[in-house]
C-alpha cells in the first residue's frame, strides 16, 4: 500500500525548496513570454523565445541523465541552480536598465533554458532516492501538485509583480527563488543508489546503453511515444497564450496570467487526483487523455469568449497534466535506477524539446496563416495521431 512521501523528512526538504524555485520559474515564463510579445509584436518572436527555454534540453538533456547517473546528483543540482541564480540576475538588470532587445532576450532566454534542461533528469531522478518504495507514487504526484500549485499562484503574481515593479523584477525574483533548490540540496541525505559502485563506462557508451533500455522496454518506449505527441501538439500549442491573451481577448498581461493559472488550476486537481492513488493509471488512460486535449486544443481556437477560454484551458490542465504526470509516475515505477537519470533525461529531453518544437512550429504558422488557425491545425493532429495510436496498440 503507498505511504504519504510527506513523512519522509528528506522529501520534504527537498519539495519545500522545489515549490519556493518553481513559483519562481512561473514568474519568470509569464513574465518572459509577455515580455517577448512586448519587445517583437510578432507571433514568430514568441514562439522563438519559448523554443529556447525548452529546445536545449534536447541537447544537453541526455548529457545531464548520464551525470546524474554517474555523480552525486546533489552535486549536480546545486552547480546548475547556483549558475541560474547569475544568469537570472543579469537578465532582470539588463531589462531594468533598458540595455535588452528581443535578440538578447531570447540569448539569455536560451541559456537558462540550458540550465534547466540540464537540471530536469537530474529533479526527476533524485526523487526515488529521498523515499522509500512505497512512497514513491505519493512523491511524484506530490511533486506534481507542487509544480502546478506554483503554476496557478505564479502567474498571479507575475501579473501582480510586472504592474507594480516591471517585467525585469520578475527575472530577479526568479534568479533569488533559486536559492531554494540550492539549500535543499546542501541540507538532504539521499539513498544510495544499489548499483552506485559499479565500474563506469565511457560516458558515450552509457548513453547509448541506456537508449538501447528505453528503446526496448515496450512500456517505456510506449510512454517516451505519448508524452512527445502532448508536448509537440498540445504544450506547444499553449506557449502561444501571451499572443491569445492580448490579440483575441485584448486583455494583456492580466489576461495571460489568468489563462496560466486556470491552466495550473487544473492539473492542481489533476495532481491531487493522482496523489490520491493510481491503480487506475495505465498506459491506455493517458492515451485517451491525450485525445481529450488535441479536442480541447481544437476548442480553444474557436471560441472568443474569454471566460470560456478560461474554463477550456483548465480543463487542457487537467488533460495535459494527467497524461504528463500520468506517464512519469508509470516510467519511474519501472525503470531500473541504474538507468534511471538517463532514462529520465530522455523524457525530459522529448517533454521540453516537443514543446519547443510546437511552440516555434505554431508561432510560424500563425504568422503566415493565423493564430486561430494554427492552433486549430495542432489540436486536430493531437487527437488523429493519439487515435491511431491506440488502435496501434489494441
Amino acid at each position: 500500500m503507498s505511504q504519504s512521501a510527506l513523512r519522509n523528512r528528506d522529501y520534504l526538504v527537498y519539495l519545500t525548496g522545489a515549490t519556493v524555485s518553481l513559483h519562481g520559474v512561473w514568474i519568470y515564463r509569464v513574465a518572459l513570454g509577455w515580455f517577448a510579445w512586448e519587445l517583437s509584436a510578432s507571433e514568430l518572436w514568441v514562439g522563438i523565445v519559448a523554443f529556447t527555454q525548452f529546445a536545449p534540453a534536447v541537447l544537453f538533456g541526455p548529457v545531464a541523465g548520464v551525470l546524474a547517473d554517474r555523480f552525486d546528483r546533489r552535486a549536480v543540482s546545486v552547480v546548475l541552480n547556483s549558475l541560474s541564480v547569475v544568469n537570472m540576475l543579469i537578465l532582470g538588470a539588463l531589462t531594468s536598465l533598458g540595455y535588452i532587445d528581443i535578440g538578447l532576450l531570447a540569448l539569455l532566454s536560451l541559456m537558462q533554458g540550458t540550465l534547466d534542461g540540464a537540471h530536469a533528469p537530474v529533479r526527476m531522478s533524485i526523487v526515488p532516492n529521498l523515499v522509500r518504495a512505497d512512497q514513491l507514487h505519493s512523491a511524484i504526484a506530490l511533486t506534481s501538485i507542487s509544480f502546478n500549485l506554483s503554476r496557478f499562484i505564479g502567474p498571479a503574481l507575475a501579473g501582480l509583480v510586472i504592474a507594480l515593479a516591471g517585467v525585469g523584477a520578475a527575472f530577479v525574483i526568479n534568479g533569488v527563488s533559486y536559492l531554494g533548490m540550492v539549500v535543499a540540496m546542501l541540507v538532504i541525505r539521499t539513498n544510495p543508489s544499489p548499483d552506485a559502485t559499479e565500474d563506469r563506462k565511457h560516458p558515450w557508451l552509457e548513453l547509448m546503453e541506456g537508449l538501447r533500455y528505453a528503446r526496448s522496454h515496450e512500456a517505456i518506449r510506449s510512454l517516451l511515444i505519448l508524452a512527445a505527441l502532448g508536448s509537440v501538439f498540445g504544450r506547444g500549442a499553449l506557449e502561444m497564450l501571451p499572443v491569445f491573451a492580448d490579440t483575441v481577448f485584448r486583455g494583456g498581461a492580466s489576461a495571460l496570467a489568468m489563462l496560466t493559472s486556470a491552466g495550473g488550476g487544473g492539473a492542481v486537481v489533476a495532481g491531487i487526483v493522482l496523489s490520491r492513488g493510481t491503480r487506475w493509471l495505465s498506459i491506455r488512460v493517458v492515451n485517451a487523455g491525450l485525445i481529450v486535449g488535441g479536442l480541447l486544443v481544437v476548442l480553444l481556437s474557436v471560441i472568443d469568449r474569454f471566460e470560456l477560454a478560461i474554463a477550456v484551458v483548465a480543463l487542457l490542465g487537467v488533460t495535459l497534466a494527467l497524461c504528463g504526470v500520468g506517464s512519469q509516475i508509470i516510467l519511474q515505477t519501472r525503470v531500473d535506477d541504474q538507468v534511471r537519470g538517463r532514462v529520465s533525461s530522455f523524457w525530459g529531453m522529448i517533454v521540453f524539446g516537443g514543446t519547443s518544437l510546437g511552440s516555434l512550429a505554431v508561432g510560424a504558422a500563425a504568422s503566415i496563416w493565423s493564430l486561430q488557425t494554427a492552433v486549430m491545425v495542432t489540436g486536430a493532429v493531437l487527437a488523429v495521431t493519439a487515435i491511431l495510436v491506440a488502435r496501434a496498440r489494441s
